[in-house]
């Protein structure tokens, strides 16, 4: 059941300088030397709440005492025809099938917020973001001058801010891989997919500095053996947990039977240092048995896990899994309401709220929504809360990232509009358009600095005759 194993030992030597100071924290160390428990217990009223916060307070304290070590790292300056569960309307029109970039830093005219046009890496022809932790580090997916797809991560801060970086494959060659479906915790792990020595097929990986990318397997490693492919869908904030999901053959989104993962870590003491080894273990779909495609989306410091379903009989679920004492999870359907059975939550905040949007029966409208819990244990939770479709032209909304603070963002589109746009779970009224520069936007995640990443199209720096999508990033208020 031991399925990858990564280094997390303290280097003092740093193959990736702009990376280093961050990667130093090690999910590895804060386990062993902080005592986090990667899994949240259910026990009696009030206790588990009170533990849990402890353990966040505690894991906490060490990521503060050794940033305050590294504190260059985080320095920061003063001033489509939808394919279920594809997140963006826009994906599959743009992505593709198959000088160095720094950061342009403007002035958006509208609101004043910063904005980082990334561009792509250097020779490459597309980018779409993924996600970007709270000291800045910012991952996303795109091609390789050689037409190949990789992951790819590029600091916002500091003295290689801009410069991309390549963080390699696990040894496959084929290209053409999903949307940008990669994250990043704030201890520096970056987890995604990638193509595999196993004749191709896409593999979940976990990334850190001193190890490089190792391999998480997949559910035919614990003996379910049809399933042979795995993605890693995303990593909590803390990086003790990761899920995703192992499916079929290639697994690519909807074209074959997938059951959903979570990986949890152990430590160990290994030659003078902590190695961390991933098992990955499948998640409870109990009464389920119509849905044949699963996808667990995101997870919080809590343990909490979002995802959704769907079969080939037009069944389709939104459901949240929720830590148990006994190391395992159990399921529960979000609710729904009347008209909108249909409900994709795709992201989770420490405070329990989800976001993602609802949908009628035939999906033909996306409604911008999110979810919060109704109790202290967070065993239920709000009907969805709709939120704004901003005025313009927008027709269709989804939200994706959420952070601490209430912040939402994600996409909204109509015939002749796309445009990445905020909202907020304290003012169910405000909706905002991000304004990004360039003719078309979506944003996947922000952080707790209220900094989004964005990926976009169009404009000065992307123009459609060198590039067909271009990865960026915007700070605002």
């Amino acid at each position: 059941m031991l399925n990858s194993t990564a280094d997390s030992a303290v280097s003092s030597s740093h193959t990736l300088a702009a990376l280093s100071a961050l990667h130093r924290l090690g999910t590895g160390a804060l386990t062993m030397v902080c005592g986090s428990d990667p899994v949240s217990q259910e026990k009696s009223a009030g206790a588990f709440l009170v533990e849990e916060i402890m353990k966040r307070i505690s894991v906490l304290a060490c990521i503060l005492g050794v940033c305050f070590a590294s504190a260059a790292w985080g320095q920061q300056p003063n001033a489509p025809a939808k394919i279920h569960p594809w997140r963006h309307h826009a994906a599959d029109q743009r992505l593709p099938s198959g000088g160095v970039s720094h950061p342009y830093l403007v002035q958006s005219d509208t609101s004043q917020d910063k904005v980082w046009e990334l561009k792509t890496y250097p020779g490459g022809t597309w980018t779409t973001m993924g996600d970007v932790n709270d000291f800045g580090v910012a991952v996303g997916q795109g091609d390789l001058p050689d037409g190949s797809t990789h992951n790819l991560v590029v600091p916002l801060f500091g003295n290689h801010a801009g410069g991309w970086i390549d963080l390699g494959t696990l040894g496959g060659t084929e290209s053409g891989w999903e949307e940008g479906i990669i994250t990043v915790s704030n201890t520096g792990m970056i987890v995604g997919h990638s193509a595999s020595t196993d004749q191709n097929r896409p593999h979940g990986f976990v990334w850190t500095e001193k190890s490089g990318m190792a391999d998480l397997g997949t559910l035919a490693d614990i003996g379910n053996t049809a399933y042979n492919s795995s993605y890693a869908g995303g990593i909590n904030r803390m990086g003790t947990l990761i899920v995703g999901w192992s499916g079929i053959e290639d697994s690519c989104l909807g074209c074959a039977p997938t059951l959903p993962v979570v990986w949890t870590p152990s430590v160990a003491w290994k030659d003078r240092r902590i190695v961390t080894t991933w098992t990955i273990h499948q998640l409870d779909t109990t009464g389920f048995e119509a849905i044949t495609n699963w996808y667990a989306w995101n997870v919080n410091d809590f343990g909490q896990i979002v995802g959704e379903g769907d079969g080939d009989n037009g069944a389709f679920v939104g459901v949240i899994w929720t830590p148990l004492k006994n190391g395992t999870w159990k399921i529960n359907k979000l609710p729904a309401v009347a008209g909108y059975p249909n409900s994709e939550p795709f992201n989770i905040n420490d405070r329990g709220e989800i976001s993602g949007d609802i949908e009628p029966a035939d999906f033909s409208v996306w409604i911008p929504s999110f979810w919060k819990p109704l109790d202290l244990l967070r065993k239920t939770y709000s009907n969805p809360i709709v939120l704004p479709v901003p005025e313009g032209g927008f027709t269709n909304c989804y939200t994706d990232g959420i952070n601490e603070l209430g912040d939402l963002t994600g996409e909204c589109w109509g015939e002749d509009v796309d445009q990445a746009v905020r909202w907020t779970t304290k003012d169910k009224q405000f909706t905002q358009v991000l304004g990004f520069p360039g003719d078309w936007s979506w944003s996947f995640r922000v952080n707790n600095n209220r900094i989004a990443v964005v990926t976009y199209g169009g404009g000065d720096k992307c123009s459609t005759s060198d590039y067909i999508s271009c990865g960026g990033a915007i700070h605002f208020h």
